[in-house]
């Protein structure tokens, strides 16, 4: 419901550079700079986001908050987390965890989701001296350098998401995937990555190549997405939205999202085994069909979604 309410299913495909070499980020997210500020609209908490170029005065806020036994969701880059298992290359700054306990030393508690690719995910905590978490919290790769940055909320006019709040989302997101400003983001962008996608092998060398597609399968499957590139989970805000609404039309495009995520999530598994696999333009080439087919099941699904809000 927090994902679709903040209207943060979305699709990019971004080329860059990290040092000599390319680097593409392929990402389900949407709304990354007013998803936070977008919740609160809807359902009346006041979100902010503090960011600091200096690690000491991020660190003195945590423990301040910590010591008075408030938790704080902080963001930070997966590739220095200890609870995931990522090649050394590997990094991402976007990731968001909570820091909720502190033994008046060195050790944070920090609570995050069940790093495994597959099955229920489930919460857990894990311990982080305040050494590890500076290296984490600082960090200046890219993609999104995590800045420091945490979260602070107020929660005293909370309700829930009220039937115009849910239709005003939804009417976001149709608006930000059916007409992006450029083509490598939204519908167009999956349209756009089924062909990009089939370069790669020219492209890349060897190394890179392998990779970039094992960063495919993370973005899709494991990286907070709830697998399938967040399409399983705006999906069930689909359905759930029907209930509360009483609009039986928000049915045939949950299903739809629900078919796109089983096709992302194919995606996603040919590259779980992408460093050691030795058919990887088989494999890019189904791949460049499913983003194909996912891009017409979602064409149909935003045609509904807006006949449906216009009715």
């Amino acid at each position: 419901m927090l994902l679709g309410v903040g209207s943060g299913m979305g699709f990019i495909y971004w080329k860059m550079k990290m040092g000599t070499k390319d680097y593409v980020f392929i990402g389900g997210r949407g709304n990354n700079k007013s998803f936070f500020g977008d919740i609160g609209m809807r359902t009346g908490v006041k979100i902010k986001t503090i960011t600091t170029s200096s690690s000491k005065k991020a660190e003195e806020a945590l423990i301040e908050k910590l010591l008075k036994e408030e938790p704080v969701m902080l963001f930070g880059d997966m590739g220095f987390l200890p609870w995931f298992e990522f090649p050394q290359e590997y990094h991402f700054g976007g990731h968001t965890f909570v820091a909720c306990g502190f033994d008046g030393k060195e050790n944070v508690l920090c609570s995050d989701m069940d790093p495994r690719s597959v099955g229920l995910k489930k919460g857990f905590y894990h311990p982080v001296t305040l050494e590890q978490l500076r290296k984490v919290r600082g960090s200046k790769f890219k993609p999104f350098p995590p800045q420091n940055s945490w979260l602070e909320f107020d929660f005293s006019g909370f309700h829930h998401p009220r039937k115009e709040d849910i239709y005003s989302a939804i009417k976001q997101t149709i608006d930000s995937l059916v007409n992006p400003p450029i083509k490598n983001i939204g519908i167009r962008g999956i349209k756009h990555t089924s062909k990009e996608l089939l370069k790669w092998p020219e492209i890349f060398n060897d190394h890179e190549l392998r990779m970039n597609l094992f960063s495919l399968y993370i973005y899709i499957e494991v990286g907070g997405t709830g697998g399938g590139c967040f399409r399983y989970m705006y999906s069930k805000f689909l359905a759930e939205s029907a209930k509360l609404t009483e609009d039986e039309k928000l049915l045939g495009p949950s299903e739809k999202f629900r078919r796109s995520g089983e096709l992302f999530s194919a995606i996603g598994q040919m590259f779980a085994d992408a460093e050691r696999a030795d058919d990887l333009k088989e494999r890019i080439r189904q791949a460049s069909c499913n983003f194909n087919k996912i891009y017409d099941i979602e064409a149909e699904a935003f045609k509904e979604l807006s006949d449906a809000l216009i009715s």
